[in-house]
């Protein structure tokens, strides 16, 4: 194999890398979670399983409509954190077009 077909396969896998990185973080972070939830265990269980569960979220078509319905039921817990989420694709939007330009 040639160093340039070696080049383009790696860039090939490389989402499907970061997809499998991703599910693993987060299954990860919600086992955690899960554990430290248990009484007589220290630490702040419930709020890793959150963490958890916002890493998977781009990956989960479930996921996404379950976060869009309780968005819609409880807006007032929700809208801090879709300022924060906006404000973050906004910079990643920036970065972004920032490296493009010369």
């Amino acid at each position: 194999m040639q160093h340039g077909a070696r080049v383009y396969w790696a860039l090939a896998m490389l989402p499907l890398i970061k997809r499998v990185a991703r599910w693993a973080a987060a299954l990860t972070l919600i086992v955690l979670g899960l554990v430290l939830s248990i009484p007589g265990i220290p630490g702040p269980g419930l709020l890793i399983v959150l963490v958890g569960i916002f890493v998977l979220l781009p990956e989960s078509r479930w996921l996404r409509k379950k976060y869009a319905a309780l968005k819609r039921r409880y807006p007032r817990i929700f809208s801090p954190i879709e300022a924060r989420r906006a404000r973050a694709r906004r910079e990643r939007h920036a970065r972004r077009h920032s490296r493009r330009k010369p």
